[in-house]
């Protein structure tokens, strides 16, 4: 049996492990030729005129490929990690959480209130850790991020809690419209076993989703039936949780924290461990992350800010007026209006970088304060400016980081060292 790995990433390599000692032959195929060098001496390098018995694509791995095309043409089936590792699932827990904004943050929610109640879980998916690493490894539960592309070859793994945040518009330059995104994420509920749970943003089964075999639970900062929320407390199943003075910040981690609850309550229902859970939770690296503060000036990394929904969510965290936002990179074919709209109220300057400023621009005709950048320390010096005494310098760029970095976190680590950088040189 010949399998073919296209893309070796992480999720590539593992799967690559695990097939060889399931008895495959290994063939690989990189576009990165230092890559296809690297693991080269391991296993065989990809031959077109081979037959294949088994593909399996990285999520970043277009079908428009043409090593892809070739694949499809000769009869191959062609599957994600994600599904490989969903046929050898057995009697572990699967909590699967999608959704455009918010989803590493709500999964590791999950992980800590499962882990803190005594649980053996294991944190995986699109957060990092291959889910075919966990397979035969004795966890109860598998707690899986789930990105779109991961979703467009999902089938075989049949989950008992899918979560679905919300859906907002990105990935417009992959999916042919908005419709065609949502519709990918929505394929989530279609891996729901009989008598599952659903725990579904108010607005996603207001306008797309009503079942009957499903638990459907619903959660928004606005209230529900299932969940509810104030200043202080979140409030379910008649029990209070203390919210008011946790690390993490804004009404968006409100509503992952109130999904999180809803998603893990069949096991894990007593406050006293979720409240220790979210008091010892850290807010992720480069997600609305505080960096520093020097001369009135407040410094934010959300780099991982990369679509128009996450920026919204999080510049409604700020005080009106006091934002400077930084804002650009690879455009992804959406409208920036609704960024516009949202800092009319809540910022007082932004600075455009990245390949997508002029495209970005228009949006901001008429907007007082409007700065370009072409480098992140020229960024960051144009935003504190702009900030200076009483102010934040947001940096959650509505876009991705390819035009000048590898990532989101390279790209968010540049921005914490440039804040460095700046108050270094002003204290000199």
């Amino acid at each position: 049996m010949k399998a073919l790995i296209v893309g070796l990433g992480i999720s590539g390599i593992s799967s690559a492990k695990f097939l060889k000692n399931s008895g495959y032959e290994i063939f690989i195929y990189d576009d990165n030729a230092a890559q296809l060098e690297k693991y080269s001496a391991e296993y065989s390098v990809y031959d077109e005129n081979l037959k294949y018995d088994l593909a399996i694509i990285s999520p970043g791995v277009p079908a428009t490929h043409p090593v892809i095309q070739k694949l499809n043409a000769q009869g191959t089936e062609i599957i994600g990690e994600l599904e490989l590792a969903g046929r050898f699932v057995k009697d572990e827990k699967v909590i699967a959480v999608t959704g455009t904004n918010g989803k590493s943050t709500t999964v590791s929610l999950v992980h800590a209130f499962l882990k803190n109640a005594g649980f053996k879980s294991f944190l995986c998916g699109n957060i990092g850790e291959p889910v075919i690493n966990g397979i035969g490894k004795g966890y109860e539960f598998f707690v899986i991020e789930l990105s779109s592309f991961q979703l467009e070859t999902l089938k075989s793994l049949k989950v008992d809690v899918a979560m679905v945040l919300n859906v907002t518009p990105d990935h417009l330059d992959r999916y042919k419209d908005f419709e065609d995104y949502k519709n990918t994420k929505l394929n989530l509920l279609n891996l729901l076993k009989k008598n599952g749970v659903a725990v579904l943003g108010t607005g996603i089964v207001a306008d797309d989703f009503q079942h009957p075999d499903f638990d459907l639970r619903l959660f928004s900062v606005e209230g529900t039936k299932d969940i509810t929320c104030d200043d202080e407390f979140v409030y379910f199943d008649g029990k209070k949780l203390k919210v008011d003075d946790l690390k993490i910040r804004g009404h968006h981690n409100i509503e992952n924290i109130m999904a999180s609850v809803l998603g893990v309550k069949d096991w894990v229902g007593d406050t006293e461990i979720l409240r220790k859970s979210l008091l010892e939770f850290n807010p992720l690296a480069h997600r609305t992350a505080f960096v520093d503060k020097f001369q009135g000036v407040e410094f934010i990394d959300d780099s991982k800010g990369t679509n128009v929904g996450a920026v919204e969510k999080s510049l409604a965290g700020f005080e009106d007026g006091k934002v400077v936002l930084i804002l650009g990179g690879v455009d992804k074919g959406g409208s920036y209006e609704p960024v516009r709209v949202l800092a009319d109220k809540k910022c007082k300057g932004v600075v455009l970088i990245g390949a997508s400023k002029e495209i970005i621009r228009p949006y901001f005709n008429g907007f007082a304060n409007v700065e370009s950048a072409d480098s992140m320390a020229e960024a960051v010096e144009k935003a504190f400016l702009l900030a200076k005494n009483d102010g934040v310098v947001l940096f959650s760029p509505a876009c991705s980081s390819f035009d000048w970095y590898k990532n989101y976190k390279e790209r968010g680590v540049d921005f914490v060292n440039k804040v460095k950088d700046l108050k270094s040189k002003i204290e000199a």
